[in-house]
């Protein structure tokens, strides 16, 4: 591990193999970035506990929400770009017609988007099949899940689940359905779609080159495994990889490697390797250092410092995941996991024992 003498990388190694032994958790990988470099990557436990396939560089993780933040680097890409400004109204954008049945004269903008204030709200009847990996129908374009959704007369319109009963701009709500429209609006403005916009504009200036929004752009034994541990059974229980038509909002699959570069570019301001690759106004408007100003995307993040960071987290059936930025010191860290971790004040002995080293 560069950057760490050994007796530190030997302590730190026994630390996190027995927390995940505790955790019931297979397998983790983590990077943490300094200086706008990457700075160390570590690697533990099975991508896969039945072929006993070590965690890897090569091995690539479902990130699950974590996508978000990615979803809101493209878009910011276009805000900065001069296609649209944050307080303008989604649906000059769009060819069908999003609102607050309750509030149908408020616009909805892509600031609330960003910040989970747009009012749209996840249906969990509707929604919750798709991603616990129950639905086995057709494939559904975001266009159509969106329209379906969203627009007065859709198959799945439904307007007391499908919006909260709050105006636009007044409350968070986190919305997943939000971020999926945030990749169509991507898709209209850039008159491309989401999935190829992202690897053109992000991906290959960012050098991601094992980074993909869709499932079959990787062989399945590069894959993370996703587990439950079953207490009655005493085993890992091997669970389905996730696929669900609002993409944008957390269905990215990378390696460690990859998502770190992302994640240096975003601590240095925007530029990797020389390329400016999102403003750096951008970043400062997504995780500003004057909290006060009002944050989008992220979340704060309280660690044992001075000043509070910036966060997002990911959780699916067998995925766990947690990014995390210091706009101050420019450090950020990342870890991934194939197992379920759901307890807050783990999370933060795993982060602590990982930023501080």
């Amino acid at each position: 591990m560069a950057g760490l003498a050994h007796a530190q990388t030997s302590k730190l190694d026994s630390l996190v193999t027995g927390k995940l032994q505790d955790l019931r958790v297979p397998g983790l990988a983590a990077a943490k970035v300094e200086n706008g470099q990457v700075s160390w990557t570590r690697y533990y436990g099975f991508q896969n506990v039945e072929q006993k396939i070590p965690v890897s560089d090569s091995t690539v993780f479902h990130i699950a929400s974590i996508s978000k933040t990615v979803t809101a680097a493209a878009v910011m890409q276009l805000e900065a770009k001069g296609y649209f400004q944050l307080d303008d109204d989604i649906n000059r954008f769009l060819p069908f017609s999003v609102a607050n049945p309750l509030f149908p004269a408020t616009p909805i903008t892509f600031r609330q988007l960003l910040r989970h204030r747009s009012s749209i709200a996840d249906n969990l009847d509707y929604l919750l099949p798709f991603w616990e990996n129950e639905y086995h129908g057709a494939h559904i374009s975001l266009e159509t899940f969106l329209a379906d959704y969203l627009s007065v007369g859709g198959k799945h319109y439904y307007a007391n689940k499908n919006f909260a009963g709050v105006e636009p701009g007044s409350r968070f709500e986190y919305s997943n359905i939000g971020f999926a429209l945030l990749g169509y609006l991507v898709e209209r403005i850039a008159k491309m779609p989401f999935d190829q916009y992202s690897k053109t504009h992000l991906f290959a200036p960012l050098e991601m080159r094992h980074t993909s929004w869709s499932l079959k752009q990787f062989r399945s034994d590069r894959l993370a495994v996703p587990y439950q541990y079953s207490d009655s059974l005493g085993r890992y229980e091997k669970l389905p990889q996730g696929k669900y038509p609002d993409y944008p909002a957390g269905q990215l699959r990378c390696t460690i490697n990859d998502l770190a570069k992302f994640l240096a570019c975003w601590s240095n301001d925007g530029s990797y390797a020389g390329k400016r690759v999102i403003e750096a106004r951008s970043i400062q408007l997504l995780t500003p250092k004057d909290m006060s100003l009002g944050f989008h995307t992220w979340f704060m993040y309280l660690l044992n410092t001075e000043t509070p960071a910036y966060s997002h987290s990911g959780h699916g059936p067998g995925i766990s995941t947690y990014m995390l930025y210091d706009p101050f010191s420019k450090k950020g860290l990342i870890i991934l996991m194939n197992g379920e971790l759901s307890d807050y004040f783990e999370w933060r002995k795993l982060i602590d024992m990982f930023y501080n080293s």
